[in-house]
């Protein structure tokens, strides 16, 4: 019989490699929904900031918790194919939820964080543009 532990389990850091893969599954339902194939260009943000309007009403953002992190590795792999950064654990912050324990390093030294950039986005509407994200992000 197996024994459950008392004690609550350490988190354990994720693989940096979850970020491309939650992307991927991100980059499928996009193509299931808008038909467009995402090749991990900056053009594909567009489809992003579409989903989250679309996932928008007047009681906020409708998406879980999943759909959010996975909407912000896609983020992120945009900024790791495209703008050569690459996938990076994070220090964990307590009690924050956006904090799923992955951030992108990007090649001008910051470290950024694409799925806290998709929960703003979910909470401050279009106010918080992806697109403009990836823009300050590689600002030197």
């Amino acid at each position: 019989m197996f024994r459950f532990p008392r004690e609550a389990t350490r988190r354990r850091r994720p693989d940096p490699a979850v970020g491309s893969l939650l992307a991927g599954a991100m980059a499928g339902g996009i193509r299931d929904i808008y038909g467009h194939t995402v090749t991990y260009v900056p053009e594909d943000l567009v489809y992003v900031e579409r989903l989250f309007t679309d996932l928008r009403t007047d009681d906020g953002f409708v998406g879980d918790e999943f759909t959010l992190q996975s909407l912000g590795c896609l983020i992120g792999e945009i900024l790791v194919r495209t703008d050569g950064g690459r996938w990076s654990t994070a220090a964990p912050r307590r009690g924050v939820r956006e904090d799923a324990g992955l951030a992108v390093v990007l090649p001008n030294g910051r470290t950024v964080n694409p799925i806290r950039a998709a929960y703003d986005r979910a909470d401050r509407g279009a106010d918080s543009s992806v697109i403009r994200f990836r823009q300050v992000a590689l600002a030197s």
